[in-house]
């Protein structure tokens, strides 16, 4: 049961081979297997009917597709999920099923029953690696889904090609400027260079020689 007076934690979850599983094939599971195909999470769907385009990925092998009800024993049915969407057309069932996970010591997710579920989904804006979520606590879908299409507006389309930039130099920084506090210092310096223009070394294609040039730049620091 959530905790209204409780701020909630936010968390990047690393889901890729991992076991998930959706109760319902409609509209909603359509939106929540769709956001965990992206992750690389194993996906598997207890559903007796399925929207055309959920169907279309059980038939291509990129969910697997149990046919029927929810039953108790999927919740230990190996490998036991790390994760339970409960988003049936059927508000009563999903908090029932998001009861149940909490007896099971799983988190779930009950779709529109933030009171039921042991973890809420952001709204999320990518660019690449870089991934930007509002939530409202479970407080207003819609209020999130107006800050998500204005952060997708605001965020161009640079920030993804710059934290992968980053993340290749991460390596010969850290093995370069060995102090932990020097090595911060640089990063934060390159990162306030590197917003001025988001827009700019990665996609005009100079991104290593204008990283070479910020390590050039500041060596006399380190």
């Amino acid at each position: 049961m959530a905790h209204d007076s409780m701020p909630h934690y936010m968390a990047e979850l690393v889901l890729a081979d991992r076991p998930v599983l959706v109760v319902g094939g409609g509209r909603v599971a359509r939106r929540k297997i769709e956001g965990l195909l992206v992750t690389g999470a194993r996906v598997t769907v207890v559903a007796p009917h399925l929207d055309p385009v959920v169907a279309e990925w059980a038939v291509s092998g990129r969910i697997e597709h149990l046919p029927g009800k929810f039953s108790l024993l999927l919740l230990d049915r190996p490998p036991r999920p790390l994760l339970v969407f409960a988003a049936t057309d059927q508000a009563e069932l999903n908090r029932s099923i998001g009861a149940l996970c909490q007896e099971y010591g799983l988190l779930c997710n009950s779709a529109d029953d933030p009171e039921s579920s042991g973890f809420l989904v952001p709204a999320v804006v990518r660019r690449g690696e870089v991934t930007v979520a509002v939530g409202s606590g479970g407080r207003s879908p819609a209020l999130m889904r107006v800050l998500k299409e204005r952060l997708d507006a605001w965020l161009e389309p640079g920030w993804g090609e710059l934290a992968a930039l980053f993340g290749r130099w991460r390596g010969p920084i850290q093995t370069r400027i060995t102090d932990p506090e020097t090595r911060q210092n640089f990063w934060r310096a390159t990162a306030l260079e590197a917003v001025r223009d988001p827009l700019g070394p990665p996609l005009r294609g100079d991104a290593e020689a204008w990283f070479a040039e910020q390590v050039r730049k500041q060596g006399e620091s380190f």
